[in-house]
């Protein structure tokens, strides 16, 4: 396992699917498509919004908190029929304990607590990965060159706040096509 940082959330253009990047101090990507929800809640705690009422992560963080409990770090670790599996370890009353967890849901809980986030280095990729990734996945433009910025963000959220209920469930399922 080799520690990475959250560099950003991007966009994909095609599919309108958000994608997290997490970046290794050597320069390698794990980009990981993600659901608009999470992408959300990881914007929220990336720009360090503070919200009048609790989202559903920062509950999560209460309730673990009221418990005598820590998030100790995120542990990214294998990716099975095209799907990344993670272990959120948690810290309670001195004990460790690892939960199955979705990694966006993850790193939304490590962003706010300020736990590290692992990853498999057998997970890690090149980063032109993020330009030339097949599939599925994210296929990013030549000229985009960093994670997308404030602006990009609110015109995301822009987009989100506009598209009916009916219009989500339709990019969601092309999206799993």
């Amino acid at each position: 396992m080799v520690k990475v940082e959250v560099e950003g959330v991007v966009l994909n253009l095609t599919t309108y699917a958000p994608v997290v990047i997490l970046r290794n101090k050597k320069g390698e990507v794990l980009p990981i498509v993600i659901g608009i929800f999470e992408a959300q809640a990881i914007l929220l705690a990336l720009e360090e919004t503070e919200l009048s009422r609790p989202l559903t992560h920062d509950l999560v963080l209460e309730v673990l908190q009221k418990f005598d409990g820590t998030i100790v770090r995120l542990e990214i670790h294998s990716l099975r029929e095209n799907v990344y599996l993670a272990d959120v370890v948690l810290d309670i009353r001195g004990e460790e304990h690892k939960l199955d967890c979705r990694p966006s849901d993850g790193i939304a809980l490590a962003l706010r607590s300020g736990a590290p986030i692992f990853a498999g280095e057998d997970l890690l990729e090149a980063p032109d990965i993020i330009k030339y990734y097949e599939g599925k996945r994210f296929l990013r433009s030549n000229d985009m060159d960093k994670p997308i910025g404030k602006n990009e963000t609110e015109e995301f959220r822009k987009v989100m706040e506009n598209l009916s209920t009916k219009e989500f469930w339709k990019r969601l399922q092309e999206e799993d096509e």
